[in-house]
């Protein structure tokens, strides 16, 4: 070991107190990066494999491609695989709808079909069916029987003439639960059986594609490549169909990675500041020290290497124990994220079984690597100014140096009291080194901001809160719909108003429901802007229809003009919800706004000027961009544009009404049953996740700023050691001793509140501005976090009386002679 080493070893040992405090700070910072970079990690990668394994591989599909534009397509340079899927014929039941479909291989293997029995089809009549489905045809079958259905052809036209045929069953596929609960079937048929039925103008199919070299696009940047192949080969944008669900799974949202980025950059900064801060307070008081080895030979270049290598000897021995409580914390923090999932999540228990049998690592080499490399770079960093001042020190100017904590070479200057108290001696040690002061002050408020930032967006997350805004009574029944998606078109609002179950018959049965007090129901009628697009399309949005019983409620939501329910009722005023603003930041009370109303089939063109401007709760608007009396849509629309029921239950009676509300919705594959309690325990579970997650972030954060709070303290203490032992013999007693210690750690606990509570405030108020305008965790109203700001206090308090406890305690076992003979 040569010279420079073996010093920097000699010095580690020598300084324990305060490489012990450093240690802790890299530890904690080292556990921080890879805790969290290894459950950002796993979380990712068990995502991908769950995706793989549950959704079908297709990026986007094309609708109504002929074979000739299919061809081309799987020769085009940026497609990897295009399956073929025609739907043929469809069997139309009572309770259920029955497709046949023919799948070519690429098809099979991009849709991911599983067969329970047998083989796929190949030729001539062989047909896939599921069990579910033969019990809907009221049917008993097994492989290489077989079976004669009606059915009618999908003709280009629309549904054909009724034919029948016999088929030979070759393969059962699995009946999903999903299946029976909307009664949709599916039986897979034979190329032969499409040419047999279908004539070749009529064979339009719907073509999955899987992009080349997927792993580096974002979403947006395949359906825009999707987007770019249609306009290659002329295929309408309506025809264009992404594969949603595995693409949000698949492909994580650039600003996940983003949020991921931010959290260790703060982490780092955290780092960097507390081990500076610790380095930079001992090197001002090792001034004489620096000096003496400038004075035995050493150069300046050689004294940075001597601090700079106790600092990363330091990092050795604090890096490994912080990677293995982060390997702790990643094990229990995966097991609390799976867990988090409700237990009929299909995601959330597949990812449960892949984490399970060990098909995903959770811990990878190159996160142990990079926690490694980014501890000792923020070791690095937080040295650099610390061995700058040390490699600056001049012999003379350390031998003058009083070890007061005032850099060397600078003129310093004390003014004189004729009588002292604890409050000037604590300010004339606070003012000594204002810049080691500043940077202990600002640290510990950087937690502390975070902490009530955090915080107030946490307190305004109220669960109950939440569901009342999203639930007007105990109970919600609404038509389910999924507007553009041109796999299932009787989905589309556009269909289900023209037969809609939330009718007049469905009201007066629940109405007369034992229990049940009230029954509201709202209209939704979807509307084309005509003068905003979505790309090259017209913006598609909609009208809230309000009920009489609800007037005041949306008169009240107004937040600039004034307008009454009655004014609205002559048909040319509309109230505008303000989130439509991202639309059209133009718009204003006054504002003409021209749409195409969509009464089913129908479009209806209307002109409407804006009366007011409103903030309503979810419950009022349902999501849509404008709100109108509900009888005015009824004299715009010929079909039932009621989209919900508000149904208010007495308590008692709740659960035998629930249960005949989901008997309904049983037998309805188009209503949806939401109750307020279930809104309530999700917002409850999503909060308390929340919390954990970033209550146990901001602990960890704070304890590395805690680190320098107690660096600064004792350093201050103990350098001080002969000028307090003077003031003693002269007649400081240990009361007022002790005192001194309370006010100097008080100056920066309230210095630390002070400023926590300023910004910490205005930080929380700004992000519940900003959440409540883009909808983050649906907070409704703002909550001040009065418990979160108390318990910062209390913990501030206890750590700056248990530190200054402990200082004085030690600083009773020396005798006034061993303080007064003691040289910094």
């Amino acid at each position: 070991m040569n010279t420079i080493n073996a010093t920097a070893w000699a010095n580690l040992k020598k300084n324990k107190g305060r490489n012990i405090l450093t240690g802790i700070a890299i530890l904690l910072t080292t556990f921080l990066i890879f805790t969290i970079t290894t459950l950002g990690s796993g979380m990712i990668r068990l995502q991908f494999e769950a995706a793989n394994q549950l959704y079908p591989a297709y990026h986007f599909m094309y609708r109504s491609v002929s074979e000739k534009t299919a061809e081309d397509l799987s020769h085009h340079a940026d497609i990897a695989a295009l399956g073929l899927r025609q739907d043929t014929a469809e069997i139309i039941l009572e309770n259920a709808r029955c497709h046949l479909i023919y799948l070519d291989k690429t098809g099979i293997e991009l849709g991911k079909l599983d067969l329970e029995d047998g083989r796929f089809p190949s030729s001539g009549d062989d047909m896939a069916i599921s069990e579910g489905m033969l019990q809907e045809l009221g049917l008993s079958a097994k492989i290489g029987d077989t079976v004669t259905l009606s059915f009618q052809p999908l003709e280009a036209s629309g549904l054909g003439y009724e034919q029948q045929k016999t088929f030979t069953i070759c393969g059962i596929l699995p009946t999903p639960e999903a299946e029976d609960d909307i009664a949709y079937y599916s039986a897979l048929v034979s190329r032969d059986f499409v040419e047999e039925t279908l004539r070749e103008p009529d064979r339009l199919y719907r073509t999955m594609i899987r992009l080349q070299n997927p792993e580096d696009m974002t979403t947006n940047e395949i359906l825009y490549k999707a987007e770019s192949i249609a306009r290659t080969f002329s295929i309408p944008e309506e025809n264009l169909s992404e594969n949603t669900a595995y693409l949000v799974a698949n492909y994580i949202d650039p600003a996940f990675y983003t949020t991921l980025i931010g959290i260790l950059i703060v982490v780092v900064l955290a780092g960097i500041i507390t081990i500076y801060s610790i380095y930079y307070v001992s090197t001002m008081y090792k001034v004489q020290e620096y000096g003496k080895l400038k004075a035995l030979g050493a150069t300046q270049r050689q004294v940075q290497a001597i601090v700079f290598r106790e600092g990363i000897f330091t990092a050795v021995f604090a890096v490994p124990p912080g990677i293995v409580l982060g390997m702790a914390a990643s094990l229990s923090g995966l097991s609390f994220l799976l867990n988090s999932f409700a237990r009929d999540d299909l995601l959330g228990n597949t990812l449960k079984d892949i984490y399970g049998n060990g098909e995903i690592a959770l811990f990878q080499p190159w996160i142990y690597i990079f926690a490694i490399i980014m501890a000792l770079c923020t070791t690095a960093i937080s040295l650099l100014r610390p061995v700058h001042i040390a490699g600056r020190i001049s012999p003379v100017e350390a031998m003058r140096y009083d070890g007061l904590g005032v850099s060397p070479g600078k003129a310093k200057s004390r003014k004189g009291y004729e009588d002292v108290s604890l409050f000037r001696l604590m300010k004339a040690n606070l003012s000594r080194n204002k810049k080691r002061t500043l940077i202990t002050l600002v640290s510990l408020s950087i937690t502390g901001i975070l902490f009530l930032g955090v915080s107030t967006i946490l307190s305004c997350a109220n669960p109950e809160e939440i569901a009342h805004d999203e639930i007007l009574y105990d109970l919600d029944l609404s038509i389910y719909s999924v507007s553009g998606d041109r796999m299932r078109p009787e989905y589309d609002w556009k269909a289900i108003q023209q037969q809609n179950p939330l009718d007049g018959s469905l009201m007066l049965r629940i109405g007369n429901m034992p229990g049940v007090s009230s029954v509201i129901s709202h209209q939704n009628t979807s509307v084309l802007l005509q003068d905003v697009y979505d790309g090259d399309s017209l913006r598609r949005t909609s009208i809230s229809g309000i009920p009489r019983v609800l007037a005041d409620t949306m008169e009240a939501s107004v937040i600039e003009g004034n307008v009454t329910y009655d004014e609205l009722l002559e048909g040319n005023k509309i109230i505008l919800n303000k989130k439509a603003f991202i639309w059209s930041p133009d718009w204003k009370v006054g504002s003409m706004i021209r749409m195409i109303v969509q009464d089913g089939e129908k479009e209806i063109p209307m002109e409407f000027q804006v009366a007011a401007i409103a903030d309503p709760p979810v419950s009022l608007y349902h999501y849509s961009a404008f709100m109108l009396p509900s009888s005015v849509l009824e004299e715009i629309c010929s079909n039932n544009q009621t989209n919900s029921l508000s149904i208010a239950v007495e308590k008692e009676k709740l659960n035998p009404v629930e249960e005949s509300l989901r008997a309904i919705t049983d037998e309805n594959p188009f209503l949806k049953l939401h109750t307020f309690e279930e809104t309530k325990k999700e917002q409850e579970e999503l909060t308390a996740f929340l919390s954990a997650v970033c209550y146990i972030f901001l602990a960890v954060l704070g304890s590395i700023c805690i680190m320098n709070l107690i660096n600064t303290m004792v350093n201050s203490v103990y350098v001080r050691r002969r000028e307090l032992g003077m003031m003693q013999a002269l007649g400081l007693s240990e009361k007022q001793l002790f005192t001194l210690f309370q006010m100097e750690g008080l100056f920066y606990t309230l210095g630390t509140l002070l400023l926590s509570l300023v910004f910490g405030s205005i930080a929380g108020f700004l992000f519940f501005r900003w959440a409540r305008d883009t909808g983050f965790l649906s907070i409704v109203s703002f909550h001040y976090p009065f418990a979160q700001t108390l318990l910062l206090f209390l913990v501030i308090m206890i750590v700056q009386f248990g530190l200054t406890w402990i200082l004085a305690r030690s600083f009773r076992k020396q005798s006034i002679i061993e303080r007064i003979k003691f040289s910094a």
